[in-house]
């Protein structure tokens, strides 16, 4: 059998070529300590939470909204994670209204009202101007039903009416619900805010630990970060400003020049030369 190219540094793999592999590789900030303190308001006091999550592309909007999705699910309450990029409003609340109807309900044998009617904004949704009060009667009632559950957006579309809607069903509901949307800008009408920052010095090693962990293939006692320097990923992270995805491409590239290269160690001396001539070969190219 053929050994990986990465054997050379005890390794199956680039694990840094694999985006989101699930929590087990997650690096908690201080801001994903708040999101749990939210989640247990929801699951265990009956609370209500509208949170935006903002931040730049990369610094990890989704991935919090999929660590909600798998909390949501290893407690086995009700969830919409709805993916709102290139879509609009209307896309976006079909979506909502299809996933509530299927949310698992306190009263198993009685048909409440609020799904015949939700069947019926269903139809009427693409062909008629969408009826929003009666959007702000339903989906509470819905939701109150369904309690504890989450409603999760991913970078929805900017428009007001969205909000609104998200804002009278926030305000009608009693309790027992988490609306966390993901955005680059703040929207005044949330009332909760959480802002992503990049990876510290110390969070980066930890990030690269986790993932050369996932594809180490010897019981060996070797250092976390082999075959990078500490200083190497400082210098790295840096150069990204902590940005997690770009921080995880990066690493991947200059993995592969490492094999590629037969360098025995990756310092920060290899990465600046990399980094340099990659630089030079793209000013050239725009030349």
């Amino acid at each position: 059998m053929r050994k990986s190219p990465y054997h050379r540094y005890a390794l199956m793999d680039n694990p840094f070529k694999f985006g989101w592999v699930g929590s087990i590789y997650h690096v908690k900030q201080e801001e994903d300590y708040e999101i749990e303190d939210m989640y247990y308001d929801v699951i265990e006091r009956n609370r209500k939470v509208f949170l935006q999550i903002i931040g730049e592309k990369g610094l990890g909007k989704t991935e919090r909204l999929l660590l909600l999705v798998e909390r949501a699910k290893e407690e086995g309450r009700s969830y919409c994670y709805i993916n709102g990029r290139g879509k609009n409003s209307t896309q976006v609340i079909l979506e909502i209204l299809d996933a509530i109807s299927k949310f698992k309900r306190r009263k198993l044998f009685i048909k409440p009202s609020w799904l015949k009617k939700i069947k019926k904004l269903k139809k009427r949704i693409t062909k008629e101007p969408i009826d929003f009060e009666m959007l702000s009667d339903v989906i509470p009632s819905a939701l109150n039903e369904c309690s504890p559950c989450f409603l999760l957006l991913d970078e929805p579309p900017i428009e007001n009416e969205l909000f609104i809607l998200l804002k009278e069903v926030f305000d009608r509901t009693s309790g027992g619900l988490f609306i966390a949307v993901t955005t680059e800008r703040k929207i005044d009408l949330i009332p909760e805010k959480i802002e992503l920052r990049g990876f510290s010095e110390r969070e980066s090693e930890l990030f690269v630990a986790k993932r050369l962990l996932s594809e180490r293939s010897t019981g060996d006692k070797l250092d976390p970060l082999y075959p990078f320097t500490a200083d190497a990923i400082h210098y790295v992270n840096k150069l990204v400003n902590g940005n997690p995805k770009k921080l995880l491409e990066k690493m991947a590239n200059i993995l592969e020049l490492g094999v590629s290269r037969r360098v025995g160690l990756i310092d920060k001396d290899f990465v600046a030369r990399v980094v340099h001539k990659n630089d030079r070969v793209k000013n050239s190219n725009k030349k």
